[in-house]
């Protein structure tokens, strides 16, 4: 199953600067278990939201053949 995942803001560094990937993957996955293959803790406070294909959705929906996901990190300011 092939899903083009991409990391916005300070995450592209799962990516070594990259923001962009196309990854393969053996089986279905749920988002969550695709945060985890990244390298990204899906419980950690650097984890804003996820979107596949436009549209934000909860973390543990299953990632389908062609879709795409984005992962944004947690903003914080003040």
């Amino acid at each position: 199953m092939k899903v083009s995942v991409l990391l916005k803001g300070y995450l592209v560094k799962y990516f070594e600067g990259e923001s962009k990937r196309v990854l393969c993957f053996d089986e279905e996955l749920t988002i969550r278990e695709a945060v985890k293959v990244i390298g990204i803790d899906p419980e950690s406070k650097s984890l804003g939201f996820v979107a596949v294909n436009g549209m934000r959705v909860m973390i543990d929906e299953p990632l389908k053949e062609g879709d795409q996901l984005k992962i944004y990190p947690r903003i914080s300011g003040g």
